[in-house]
């Protein structure tokens, strides 16, 4: 099993099985599908050209696409080894003699080292398998079904041509003739829910599989999806909704299945839905990312007791534990290079920089408290709030993001806090098993992944939203405008969003989003934080002069983030063009007057 990573890539895979990469040249030789002759139409998800690949152009003889494809690998992608990849419509749909024969052509044209054959589970009779059988004892055989799902009512609906059974039985067949198999499986399919995708992998789990192609639901023009995605709308996952999907599956694949693929693409000019921001590189970046953010890795819902991903996949380091002057702990991340607090003190800054000028006390004693806590991190904003909540016999609500995992399993086995009411590493270790956390009228839900999309699940109005993100040049996701105006919906009318970060841009976007704007007192450096609100708040300090003046400036440029997708470093690269932009435009009408 290879359990030690996170994913088993197939890029990893084929350097295990060949010692080299080997790119898959994309083919067509015109076979057609049997089910398009018989439904007058085939799947709904199918477009006209059977998904023929972009780079194959009109080319029709086998020579040329295979000439071509070489050509475009060898320049894009540097290949030195290559798989011939028939990949179009139905590939067994024609006599053994005539795919003997295709074969034994595209064999003279390249010194291919494997060959894969995409083709339906219905259309694999006895001939075409021996012949399989038989190629397989000189060269190396995949077959690639088009599975979809393992539910016969959805296989209905998207006119599939066949069952669930058809794909079992060929999986097996194929497997017994010696041939490797690699399913595709369409994430999003018309009436499906989690629960489906889930029951698909199980299925799959007991089959003798050797990998997985999974693709998001592309709807494409011209196909029967199409036009009844035009008569009612069908819901469509966008990378944030499909990366979840993905974080839920992805343990119940086993871990010695290679992943050929995590999301599929096509043709913009073709593409109805869903229109992503990331690319498929950008996309399986994130998804890397959070798997290692939230311990999660490939086949481990398989094991018992569930197998932690390995050190060797770099995951972050564990956080080093250091004690600040009041006494409490705080962590240094060393890979952002950071500490999650300031060294006056993690315990104190929670009080003086988010519960005091929050107003919490005072909130309290008016009833029910909620409060949204973006960054979660030790947990010292939280559990500070639900032991003064507790102190008082007060009612207090507390929804929670956090991406990191790792660090609040840290924090259960580190923090003390033995003057409350409240079990710190109790509670800490039971969000971090479960999620979830009650006591006496107070309640934490911890919400895993990254803020900006989760925030989507918080659920306002909060009288208080607390922003503890680390540093604007680190994690710059959370400073933009476009994040503040997630926000603001969520913040009660007399609530209060608040934060230690007082850099000019941070206020400015603040404003920009909406909000009006003002300072706190300093704790920990000369320096307040910033208290944002919906309407003026009597306990707010006036941003000093010079602020107000610098966000005027170039300084004042906020960070933005329109789709929600940017990465850290695409944010601080926008922000500085956008600048450079500006100071042009300022020049050209200084030189005008």
């Amino acid at each position: 099993m290879k359990s030690a990573r996170l994913l088993y890539e197939y890029r990893d895979f084929l350097k295990e099985r060949y010692g080299e990469v080997l790119q898959r040249v994309p083919l067509d030789p015109g076979f057609g599908c049997p089910h398009r002759k018989r439904s007058g139409g085939g799947c709904s998800f199918c477009p006209e050209d059977g998904a023929r690949a972009v780079q194959l152009g009109t080319l029709s003889d086998i020579r040329e696409q295979i000439r071509a494809g070489v050509a475009f690998a060898k320049k894009r992608y540097q290949a030195q080894a290559f798989m011939a990849y028939l990949q179009a419509f139905t590939n067994t749909f024609t006599s053994v003699q005539r795919l003997e024969e295709l074969v034994a052509l595209i064999l003279e044209q390249e010194n291919f080292r494997a060959i894969s054959i995409g083709t339906r589970p219905d259309c694999l009779p006895e001939a075409t398998l021996a012949y399989l059988s038989r190629l397989q004892r000189s060269l190396d055989v995949w077959v690639e079904l088009g599975v979809q799902t393992s539910h016969d009512a959805t296989l209905e609906r998207i006119n599939r041509g066949h069952d669930w059974a058809a794909s079992r039985r060929a999986i097996r067949q194929l497997h017994r003739a010696g041939v490797s198999v690699a399913v595709h499986l369409i994430i999003g399919l018309p009436g499906e829910t989690r629960t489906h995708f889930r029951q698909t992998m199980e299925a799959l789990a007991e089959l003798p599989v050797d990998a997985i192609k999974l693709h998001n639901l592309h709807i494409i023009a011209g196909t029967a999806l199409a036009r009844e995605h035009k008569r009612q709308p069908l819901p469509l996952l966008g990378e944030y909704g499909y990366g979840e999907i993905l974080l839920e599956l992805l343990p119940y694949i086993p871990a010695d299945r290679a992943i050929i693929r995590l999301s599929t693409d096509t043709p913009k000019e073709q593409l109805i839905g869903p229109c992503w921001t990331m690319n498929k590189g950008q996309f399986r970046n994130y998804l890397i990312k959070q798997m290692q953010q939230r311990q999660i890795s490939q086949g481990m819902a398989l094991t018992s007791p569930p197998e932690q991903p390995a050190a060797d996949m770099k995951q972050p380091s564990p956080p080093q534990p250091v004690e600040t002057e009041d006494g409490s702990f705080t962590f240094w991340n060393p890979k952002l290079k950071e500490h999650y607090h300031t060294l006056a003190g993690a315990r104190s800054e929670a009080r003086e920089k988010y519960c005091r000028p929050g107003a919490l006390k005072e909130r309290l004693k008016r009833g029910r408290v909620r409060v949204l806590d973006i960054c979660f991190g030790l947990g010292y904003n939280s559990l500070t709030a639900c032991s003064q909540a507790l102190a008082e016999n007060r009612s207090l609500e507390i929804t929670a993001l956090e991406m990191d995992r790792g660090v609040v399993a840290a924090a259960a086995a580190t923090l003390r806090e033995d003057n409350s009411r409240l079990d710190w590493n109790d509670c800490l270790a039971r969000l971090c098993s479960q999620g979830s956390w009650s006591q006496d009228g107070c309640s934490i839900r911890l919400l895993w992944g990254d803020a900006r999309h989760t925030i989507g699940q918080a659920e306002g109005p909060f009288e208080l939203i607390w922003l503890d993100a680390f540093s604007t040049q680190r994690n710059s996701e959370l400073w933009t405008v476009d994040f503040f105006r997630a926000l603001r919906p969520l913040l009660a009318p007399d609530g209060a969003l608040l934060t230690y970060c007082a850099a000019i841009p941070v206020r400015a976007g603040l404003r920009e989003a909406g909000f009006m704007v003002g300072e706190t007192q300093a704790f920990g450096r000369s320096r307040g934080g910033t208290i944002a609100a919906c309407s003026p708040l009597a306990t707010a300090l006036p941003l000093p002069e010079r602020d107000l003046f610098l966000m005027t400036t170039v300084r004042g440029t906020p960070y933005r983030d329109p789709n929600a997708t940017r990465t850290n470093r695409e944010i601080l690269r926008a922000r500085e063009e956008e600048i450079l932009q500006r100071k042009q435009r300022e020049g050209a009408q200084g030189a005008a007057v």
